[in-house]
Formats: structure tokens, C-alpha cells, sequence
């Protein structure tokens, strides 16, 4: 009886062995993070713990936007951009306790890019979890917690085999094993996450340094809802970011990075999304900074060769509104009512101190 037993439980354990075994090769031959950012980023941010007192989150509206190299010049800190593509307001959250988990976080400063908070799941937007839970410690409990409210049970199958939602295309595979073999996750090696033909290049912390200038129309990608300008999703997300930063004496600021004044023009109701959050910050003892109602032209002064597409900045202009973000941070920290620095609306932003690119509104 004993003997049948433990025949039986190493063949499980064999067959247990030989299917990891399998399914690491898979991931080894097939799935390219070595060229991946949030691979990079969260390498860094690990490399980094026990450092880090401010932290920026939120999609590539906050990684292309805040150089922390830049920050921690201007105002003596230690930061790190923990921006990733399309971060969702539960990605944020998740990212948020990973980096608190191993530093002693003074400030939170979380960008509020606007369609992230319209998302009603985070299911909608799968890669947005991949893109962080594929690259978290397999021994941190964000990683499942975050993968579970994604995808429930069924998403546990991409944390073994994250070739099933990114196989890299056949030409390139030799270069990509050469790389993982040799000098690929090196740190600090940003080799293969520049990419010249786009304009692209990470250049450490979380920070991306995007060039080219906006080809098309300041098109919106989404008017917002007057009845609704943040989803039951957003809202609770939000809410949940808020109390986790209370609970742990992290102070912490909403901002949106400037947005095209065209832009705006071309959104409905983004007043609505405003105002939201501004009643939204003076409920919960914080502050919401929408860049795109800076007053000062003169101060942050956005051309259109400062924006890579209707909506993000580009390492120009990134450098630009780092610069007026310090400032402003600056004198917050000395006591000043920043308020002031912007505008109470979208109308008299658009009225009395656009940027060049209303010129293009119509277009």
C-alpha cells in the first residue's frame, strides 16, 4: 500500500517537474521581455528598494512625461517612475503597495490621464496587467492579488505561460536567445530598449524619452460623460489608492500631465472630469493639478513640437513640464496655494492662454 502510494506521488511530482520544466523552456524561447520597459522598470525599482521616498504612477502619460533624474536635481529626492502602457486606476494601486512594500514612501503623485478612469474593467484591458504582473516577484502577493481581479482563476495560466499573450515573431527569436543568454537583463543595459526608428529610448527609473512631433489631428480619443466622468471602476480604484496612502502616512497628489490645448478644445466635457476630481481631492484631504489649465505660457511654454501625438509629450516637452512640475511641487512643500497657478476652467484656459496648438483645433 505505501509503495503504491509513493509511486504514485513521485510520478506526480515528476510529471509537475517535467511540466514547469516545459513550460520555462516555452518562456525562454518564446516570450521577449528583454526588449520590454516594464520588464526594465521593475528590475530598477527592485535594484532600488529602501531608496525611493517619491513615487509617480500611471500610463504612458506619466512615464513619458516626469524624468526623475530631473526631479531629484530640482528638489533633492529620490524618485522613481513607475509609469507602464495603459496602466489602469488597479494597476496603479497594485503598483503602488509593490513600491511601498520595500521603501519608505513620502509622496505618492499619481497621473489622472482621463480615459484610464473611464475604463469600466480591468479585464477590458488584459496587456495592461500583463505588462506588470509578468514582471513581478514571483513571491509578491500584489502580483496574484492583481492577476486575480483581472482575470479570476482563468488568468493564472498567463503567470506560467506568458507566451500565451506574447510570442515574439520568428526573425527575431536567434537575437532574442543571444540576448537573454549574454547581456539582456544586465543592469542599467538600455541597448535593447532603444529603438531609433521610433524615436523611443528608456533612460532609467521608469523614465521613456519619446521624439517626433504630432502627425495627425488633435483628434480626442474619448469625450467625457457629464452624468459620469469617472467609471464605478475609476471612482474605486481611486478611493482605494486614497485610503492605502492615509493608512500609511503617504501623502498623495493627483495631477494630470499638460495636455494639447487643441486637445482639449476637441473633448467634450472635460470640464466635468475637472471638477470631479477637484471636489473628489477636497473630500479626501489631497490636491488634483491639471497641468493642461497652467496659467503661465510663458512658464511652461508647450509648441507643438512638444507633444509626440494629439496627447502625449515628448522628451522636449517632457523636460519642459518636469521643470514647471518641480516648481510647483516646490511651492506646495513651502506653503503656497498652488491653486492659483491654474485656471478654474477649461473655457478660460482656451479663452485667455492656449497653447500653439488651438491653431490646429479644427484640423
Amino acid at each position: 500500500m505505501k509503495a503504491t502510494f509513493f509511486r504514485k506521488l513521485a510520478a506526480v511530482v515528476l510529471f509537475a517537474a517535467l511540466t514547469l520544466a516545459v513550460l520555462a523552456a516555452a518562456n525562454f524561447l518564446l516570450v521577449d521581455d528583454v526588449h520590454s520597459y516594464s520588464r526594465a522598470m521593475l528590475q530598477e525599482l527592485y535594484a532600488d528598494a529602501g531608496k525611493v521616498d517619491t513615487l509617480f504612477l500611471g500610463s504612458s502619460h506619466c512615464y513619458r512625461s516626469v524624468d526623475p533624474a530631473q526631479v531629484d536635481a530640482a528638489l533633492g529626492t529620490y524618485s522613481f517612475n513607475a509609469g507602464s502602457s495603459q496602466q489602469l486606476p488597479d494597476g496603479s494601486y497594485y503598483m503602488l503597495r509593490e513600491a511601498a512594500a520595500q521603501n519608505a514612501l513620502h509622496t505618492v503623485y499619481l497621473e489622472m490621464f482621463y480615459t484610464g478612469y473611464n475604463q469600466s474593467a480591468s479585464k477590458d484591458v488584459p496587456l495592461a496587467c500583463y505588462l506588470l504582473t509578468d514582471h513581478m516577484r514571483w513571491t509578491s502577493p500584489n502580483r496574484y492579488a492583481y492577476q486575480a481581479e483581472m482575470g479570476g482563476l482563468a488568468a493564472f495560466a498567463d503567470l506560467l505561460l506568458p507566451a500565451r499573450h506574447g510570442v515574439a515573431s520568428p526573425g527575431t527569436l536567434p537575437a532574442l536567445w543571444r540576448a537573454k543568454l549574454t547581456d539582456g537583463y544586465a543592469p542599467g543595459n538600455t541597448a535593447y530598449l532603444t529603438y531609433a526608428d521610433e524615436g523611443e529610448s528608456y533612460r532609467g527609473r521608469g523614465f521613456v524619452y519619446t521624439s517626433g512631433t504630432p502627425q495627425n489631428a488633435f483628434r480626442t480619443l474619448l469625450d467625457v460623460d457629464p452624468d459620469a466622468p469617472l467609471s464605478d471602476f475609476g471612482w474605486e480604484y481611486l478611493r482605494k489608492t486614497v485610503d492605502f496612502c492615509q493608512q500609511n502616512g503617504i501623502r498623495l497628489v493627483l495631477f494630470t500631465a499638460p495636455l494639447p490645448s487643441a486637445y482639449l478644445y476637441n473633448t467634450a466635457n472635460y470640464q466635468a472630469y475637472v471638477d470631479a476630481l477637484r471636489d473628489f481631492a477636497a473630500e479626501n484631504n489631497t490636491v488634483y493639478w491639471d497641468f493642461s489649465l497652467y496659467k503661465d505660457v510663458d512658464t511652461l511654454n508647450l509648441l507643438v513640437e512638444d507633444f509626440s501625438d494629439a496627447h502625449h509629450l515628448n522628451g522636449q516637452g517632457a523636460g519642459k513640464f518636469t521643470a514647471v512640475l518641480c516648481d510647483t511641487i516646490a511651492r506646495d512643500n513651502a506653503g503656497e496655494d498652488v491653486a492659483a497657478l491654474f485656471f478654474d476652467s477649461v473655457a478660460e484656459k482656451l479663452a485667455l492662454a492656449p497653447d500653439q496648438s488651438i491653431a490646429m483645433a479644427h484640423l
